[in-house]
């Protein structure tokens, strides 16, 4: 996912903004309340959910109809030609379909959303949390580019991190998205992408890590500059023509 980022752009940091990464997130004390998702959007559907019973239903009408078990016998041959065709389309979906990453949203976040989220961090929570059609994993096009999978002194691919989740929060009392990982990479082989998660998914952030129990979370928190919001609202993604394809985008 997130094909179109620029490419990262590893500029130096001062002092200052080293000192503030290398401290401990710190977050909102007190009873959290969380909010829904109630956005719709139509990447949000499950096309192969959807395709699959339809296609199913009518190949099995249709060859009840055609041996006269069903009525509707002058119809059978229509709904075997259409219903192949769409049974097809719906397993192949269903079998390249990547399903959502569930994510928490605080309300203190929610409220910080038009104030402080980045046009980047909008479009790794919609990107993430929509199913996709052909992709082993979410984030699979920057993660490969911030990792650089098998090149000397690199990490292998079969090694790469794993998103599990998002959380959108308040960290050092700004909106901040997490990326939660699941991961057996030492410390080290994180600590040394840090800057580049910082430049890859800037401008307008800056970045923290943490260790989990399954490995470790990434926070993307907004530094409060204003930078990189254009206010751009991006279309929602379009079925793909087949699996395996990149998702359409409307105009």
């Amino acid at each position: 996912g997130l094909a179109r980022l620029p490419a990262p752009r590893l500029a130096p940091c001062s002092a200052s903004e080293t000192e503030v990464a290398n401290t401990a997130p710190v977050k909102a004390s007190g009873p959290v309340e969380y909010v829904e998702d109630t956005e719709f959007a139509i990447s949000k559907v499950s096309f192969g959910s959807i395709l699959t019973p339809v296609g199913s239903f009518l190949l099995a009408y249709g060859f009840g109809a055609f041996f006269t078990f069903l009525p509707g016998g002058d119809l059978s041959s229509l709904m075997l030609i259409y219903g192949f065709p769409i049974s097809i389309l719906g397993f192949a979906l269903s079998y390249a379909q990547l399903e959502p990453a569930p994510c928490k949203t605080t309300k203190a976040a929610f409220d910080m959303r038009a104030k402080e989220m980045t046009d980047i961090q909008k479009q790794i929570r919609e990107d993430t949390t929509r199913y996709r059609y052909g992709d082993e994993q979410h984030l699979e096009e920057a993660l490969e580019k911030i990792f650089k999978y098998n090149l000397p002194g690199q990490i292998r691919r079969k090694d790469a991190p794993i998103l599990k989740g998002l959380r959108e929060e308040i960290v050092d009392s700004h909106y901040c998205l997490t990326l939660e990982f699941e991961s057996a990479l030492e410390q080290s082989r994180w600590e040394e992408k840090q800057d580049k998660f910082k430049s890859f998914f800037g401008p307008g952030i800056y970045t923290k890590l943490e260790k989990t129990e399954i490995g470790y979370d990434v926070y993307l928190i907004s530094d409060g500059s204003g930078d990189g919001m254009t206010g751009i609202e991006k279309k929602d993604a379009l079925i793909p023509l087949m699996p395996g394809l990149k998702p359409r985008q409307q105009k």
